[in-house]
Protein backbone atom coordinates (compact mmCIF):
# COMPACT_ATOMS: atom_id res chain seq x y z
CA UNK A 1 0.00 0.00 0.00
CA UNK A 2 1.44 3.08 -1.24
CA UNK A 3 0.68 7.01 0.25
CA UNK A 4 -1.89 7.45 -2.54
CA UNK A 5 -4.11 4.36 -1.37
CA UNK A 6 -6.67 6.70 0.76
CA UNK A 7 -6.29 8.91 -2.51
CA UNK A 8 -7.16 6.53 -5.20
CA UNK A 9 -11.08 7.09 -5.72
CA UNK A 10 -10.73 11.12 -5.14
CA UNK A 11 -7.68 10.85 -7.86
CA UNK A 12 -10.15 8.87 -10.04
CA UNK A 13 -13.18 11.76 -9.64
CA UNK A 14 -11.18 15.28 -9.67
CA UNK A 15 -7.97 14.73 -11.31
CA UNK A 16 -7.28 16.99 -14.30
CA UNK A 17 -7.54 14.55 -18.10
CA UNK A 18 -5.65 15.16 -20.54
CA UNK A 19 -6.01 17.18 -23.69
CA UNK A 20 -7.39 15.41 -26.95
CA UNK A 21 -4.14 16.75 -28.64
CA UNK A 22 -2.04 14.38 -26.41
CA UNK A 23 -3.83 11.38 -27.71
CA UNK A 24 -3.72 12.59 -31.20
CA UNK A 25 -0.22 13.28 -30.98
CA UNK A 26 0.59 9.82 -29.85
CA UNK A 27 -1.93 8.39 -32.97
CA UNK A 28 -0.23 10.14 -35.17
CA UNK A 29 3.90 10.01 -34.15
CA UNK A 30 3.64 6.05 -33.50
CA UNK A 31 0.97 5.28 -36.28
CA UNK A 32 -1.69 3.92 -33.69
CA UNK A 33 -4.40 2.08 -35.42
CA UNK A 34 -5.65 -0.57 -33.08
CA UNK A 35 -3.45 -3.07 -33.45
CA UNK A 36 -0.34 -1.97 -31.31
CA UNK A 37 0.64 -3.07 -27.85
CA UNK A 38 0.86 -0.21 -24.98
CA UNK A 39 2.40 -0.05 -21.81
CA UNK A 40 0.98 2.31 -19.20
CA UNK A 41 3.29 2.68 -16.54
CA UNK A 42 1.94 3.81 -13.13
CA UNK A 43 -1.10 3.94 -14.67
CA UNK A 44 -3.18 5.21 -11.66
CA UNK A 45 -6.64 5.43 -12.42
CA UNK A 46 -6.45 4.84 -15.94
CA UNK A 47 -6.08 8.11 -16.94
CA UNK A 48 -4.02 7.70 -19.95
CA UNK A 49 -5.16 3.58 -20.33
CA UNK A 50 -9.20 4.32 -20.61
CA UNK A 51 -8.70 6.90 -23.80
CA UNK A 52 -6.26 5.83 -25.09
CA UNK A 53 -7.33 1.81 -25.20
CA UNK A 54 -9.57 2.63 -28.33
CA UNK A 55 -6.55 3.60 -30.36
CA UNK A 56 -4.25 0.04 -29.71
CA UNK A 57 -4.36 -3.12 -29.58
CA UNK A 58 -3.72 -4.06 -26.17
CA UNK A 59 -3.06 -1.59 -23.40
CA UNK A 60 -1.08 -3.64 -20.20
CA UNK A 61 -1.69 -0.76 -17.13
CA UNK A 62 0.50 -1.10 -14.35
CA UNK A 63 0.81 0.79 -10.78
CA UNK A 64 1.65 -0.11 -7.78
CA UNK A 65 -1.13 0.40 -6.18
CA UNK A 66 -3.79 -1.89 -5.41
CA UNK A 67 -6.39 1.25 -4.80
CA UNK A 68 -5.84 3.04 -8.22
CA UNK A 69 -5.67 -0.30 -10.39
CA UNK A 70 -9.37 -0.99 -8.48
CA UNK A 71 -10.12 2.60 -10.02
CA UNK A 72 -8.77 1.97 -13.60
CA UNK A 73 -10.86 -1.39 -13.77
CA UNK A 74 -14.18 0.52 -13.03
CA UNK A 75 -13.72 3.51 -15.30
CA UNK A 76 -13.07 0.85 -18.23
CA UNK A 77 -16.00 -1.44 -17.51
CA UNK A 78 -17.99 1.51 -17.33
CA UNK A 79 -16.95 2.41 -20.92
CA UNK A 80 -17.24 -1.18 -22.13
CA UNK A 81 -13.24 -1.19 -22.96
CA UNK A 82 -11.78 -4.85 -22.85
CA UNK A 83 -8.15 -4.76 -24.84
CA UNK A 84 -6.69 -3.67 -21.06
CA UNK A 85 -4.37 -6.07 -18.24
CA UNK A 86 -4.66 -4.52 -15.36
CA UNK A 87 -1.87 -5.32 -12.98
CA UNK A 88 -0.24 -4.21 -10.02
CA UNK A 89 3.34 -4.14 -9.97
CA UNK A 90 6.85 -2.08 -9.63
CA UNK A 91 8.66 -0.49 -11.99
CA UNK A 92 11.81 -1.84 -10.90
CA UNK A 93 10.34 -5.52 -11.12
CA UNK A 94 9.56 -4.65 -15.30
CA UNK A 95 11.45 -7.03 -17.07
CA UNK A 96 10.14 -9.88 -15.02
CA UNK A 97 6.22 -9.14 -15.56
CA UNK A 98 5.83 -11.27 -18.79
CA UNK A 99 5.42 -8.16 -21.09
CA UNK A 100 5.11 -9.30 -24.76
CA UNK A 101 7.52 -6.98 -27.24
CA UNK A 102 6.08 -3.03 -27.19
CA UNK A 103 5.27 -0.30 -29.26
CA UNK A 104 5.39 2.50 -26.57
CA UNK A 105 5.53 2.98 -23.04
CA UNK A 106 3.29 5.97 -21.76
CA UNK A 107 4.21 7.67 -18.37
CA UNK A 108 2.55 10.17 -16.59
CA UNK A 109 4.30 11.84 -13.58
CA UNK A 110 5.33 8.27 -12.50
CA UNK A 111 8.20 8.63 -14.38
CA UNK A 112 9.73 11.41 -11.47
CA UNK A 113 9.47 8.46 -8.99
CA UNK A 114 11.30 5.86 -11.00
CA UNK A 115 14.62 4.34 -10.90
CA UNK A 116 14.92 6.24 -14.11
CA UNK A 117 18.18 4.94 -16.03
CA UNK A 118 17.02 1.40 -14.68
CA UNK A 119 13.79 1.66 -16.39
CA UNK A 120 15.07 3.48 -19.23
CA UNK A 121 17.39 0.55 -19.35
CA UNK A 122 14.69 -2.08 -19.37
CA UNK A 123 12.50 -0.68 -21.73
CA UNK A 124 15.28 -0.68 -24.09
CA UNK A 125 14.83 -4.39 -24.06
CA UNK A 126 11.10 -4.26 -24.08
CA UNK A 127 10.19 -1.43 -26.67
CA UNK A 128 10.11 -2.65 -30.45
CA UNK A 129 13.27 -0.90 -32.54
CA UNK A 130 10.75 1.32 -34.13
CA UNK A 131 8.68 2.18 -30.72
CA UNK A 132 9.74 4.70 -28.03
CA UNK A 133 8.31 6.64 -24.94
CA UNK A 134 5.44 9.19 -24.35
CA UNK A 135 5.70 10.81 -20.77
CA UNK A 136 3.27 13.26 -19.76
CA UNK A 137 2.64 15.71 -17.30
CA UNK A 138 0.89 19.05 -15.64
CA UNK A 139 3.07 21.67 -13.85
CA UNK A 140 3.81 25.66 -13.75
CA UNK A 141 5.66 27.50 -16.49
CA UNK A 142 7.16 30.93 -16.10
CA UNK A 143 4.60 32.43 -18.29
CA UNK A 144 1.83 30.85 -16.35
CA UNK A 145 -0.52 33.08 -13.89
CA UNK A 146 -0.56 31.44 -10.34
CA UNK A 147 -3.80 32.02 -9.12
CA UNK A 148 -4.52 33.26 -5.51
CA UNK A 149 -7.11 30.30 -4.46
CA UNK A 150 -3.93 28.17 -4.39
CA UNK A 151 -2.39 30.15 -1.72
CA UNK A 152 -4.94 29.70 0.90
CA UNK A 153 -5.12 26.29 -0.02
CA UNK A 154 -1.39 26.07 1.02
CA UNK A 155 -2.06 28.19 4.11
CA UNK A 156 -4.56 25.76 5.06
CA UNK A 157 -2.62 22.36 4.55
CA UNK A 158 0.57 24.40 6.41
CA UNK A 159 -1.74 25.06 9.34
CA UNK A 160 -3.22 21.89 9.46
CA UNK A 161 -0.97 19.09 8.46
CA UNK A 162 2.45 20.86 8.73
CA UNK A 163 4.59 23.27 7.15
CA UNK A 164 6.67 20.25 5.35
CA UNK A 165 3.44 18.08 4.79
CA UNK A 166 4.85 18.34 0.75
CA UNK A 167 8.29 16.61 2.21
CA UNK A 168 6.83 14.70 4.99
CA UNK A 169 3.76 13.09 3.28
CA UNK A 170 4.13 12.83 -0.48
CA UNK A 171 5.98 10.47 -2.51
CA UNK A 172 9.94 10.07 -2.46
CA UNK A 173 11.76 13.11 -3.67
CA UNK A 174 12.29 14.44 -7.27
CA UNK A 175 15.63 13.28 -8.74
CA UNK A 176 18.39 15.30 -8.40
CA UNK A 177 19.03 15.76 -12.34
CA UNK A 178 16.01 16.50 -14.59
CA UNK A 179 14.20 14.06 -17.12
CA UNK A 180 15.94 14.49 -20.75
CA UNK A 181 19.58 14.33 -18.89
CA UNK A 182 18.35 10.78 -18.30
CA UNK A 183 16.91 10.23 -21.48
CA UNK A 184 19.91 11.96 -23.16
CA UNK A 185 21.64 9.15 -21.70
CA UNK A 186 19.36 6.46 -22.74
CA UNK A 187 18.59 4.22 -25.82
CA UNK A 188 15.84 7.22 -26.15
CA UNK A 189 17.52 10.13 -26.90
CA UNK A 190 15.80 11.42 -29.41
CA UNK A 191 13.31 14.30 -27.32
CA UNK A 192 10.40 15.90 -29.11
CA UNK A 193 8.17 17.94 -26.93
CA UNK A 194 4.95 19.70 -27.38
CA UNK A 195 2.96 21.37 -25.02
CA UNK A 196 -0.30 22.62 -24.50
CA UNK A 197 -2.36 25.09 -22.18
CA UNK A 198 -5.56 24.01 -20.29
CA UNK A 199 -7.79 25.97 -18.64
CA UNK A 200 -10.46 24.62 -16.12
CA UNK A 201 -12.97 26.20 -13.98
CA UNK A 202 -13.48 24.27 -11.00
CA UNK A 203 -16.60 24.55 -8.24
CA UNK A 204 -15.72 24.22 -4.71
CA UNK A 205 -16.97 20.93 -4.40
CA UNK A 206 -14.60 20.10 -7.10
CA UNK A 207 -11.54 22.04 -5.41
CA UNK A 208 -12.31 20.39 -2.32
CA UNK A 209 -12.30 17.06 -3.22
CA UNK A 210 -9.28 17.38 -5.46
CA UNK A 211 -7.12 17.98 -2.51
CA UNK A 212 -8.06 14.38 -1.31
CA UNK A 213 -6.63 12.89 -4.32
CA UNK A 214 -3.09 14.35 -3.25
CA UNK A 215 -0.68 11.87 -0.97
CA UNK A 216 0.01 14.57 1.35
CA UNK A 217 -3.48 15.51 2.06
CA UNK A 218 -5.31 12.60 1.62
CA UNK A 219 -8.13 11.18 3.63
CA UNK A 220 -5.22 8.58 5.80
CA UNK A 221 -2.89 11.88 6.25
CA UNK A 222 -5.71 14.25 7.92
CA UNK A 223 -7.25 11.38 9.38
CA UNK A 224 -9.58 12.96 12.11
CA UNK A 225 -8.88 16.50 10.78
CA UNK A 226 -10.27 15.94 7.63
CA UNK A 227 -14.06 17.24 8.32
CA UNK A 228 -12.23 20.51 10.00
CA UNK A 229 -9.74 20.55 7.04
CA UNK A 230 -12.43 21.09 4.47
CA UNK A 231 -14.95 23.01 6.76
CA UNK A 232 -11.66 25.86 6.56
CA UNK A 233 -11.38 24.92 3.27
CA UNK A 234 -14.61 26.20 1.89
CA UNK A 235 -15.10 28.83 4.96
CA UNK A 236 -11.75 30.58 3.69
CA UNK A 237 -12.05 29.63 -0.44
CA UNK A 238 -16.26 31.34 -0.17
CA UNK A 239 -14.54 34.09 1.19
CA UNK A 240 -12.48 34.24 -1.84
CA UNK A 241 -14.96 33.58 -4.62
CA UNK A 242 -18.38 33.97 -3.29
CA UNK A 243 -19.72 32.66 -7.11
CA UNK A 244 -18.04 29.52 -6.23
CA UNK A 245 -15.96 28.93 -8.91
CA UNK A 246 -12.09 28.77 -9.34
CA UNK A 247 -9.86 28.88 -12.90
CA UNK A 248 -6.93 27.79 -13.36
CA UNK A 249 -4.69 27.80 -16.59
CA UNK A 250 -2.98 24.25 -16.54
CA UNK A 251 0.28 23.71 -18.97
CA UNK A 252 0.36 20.14 -20.50
CA UNK A 253 4.16 19.05 -21.33
CA UNK A 254 4.29 16.06 -23.60
CA UNK A 255 8.19 14.23 -24.03
CA UNK A 256 8.48 11.51 -27.27
CA UNK A 257 11.62 9.49 -26.59
CA UNK A 258 12.70 7.87 -29.18
CA UNK A 259 16.29 5.63 -30.69
CA UNK A 260 17.98 7.93 -32.48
Amino acid sequence: MTTFASAAHHYAAFRPRYPEEFFTLLTDRFGLNGTQTVLDLGCGPGTITVPLASRAGHIYAVDVEPAMISEGRKAAAAQGIGNVTWACGDAAGLTGMGLPPLHLCTMGKSFQWVSQDQVLADLDRLIRPRGGIALVSTGPRASTVRPAWLDIIENVCTDVIGPDYRQEHGPVAHPAEGRDDALRRSAFSLIETARWDQTFTRTLDELVGLQSSFSYSSPAVLGTRQAAFEERLRRELTAFSPNGTFENTVPIEAVIATRP
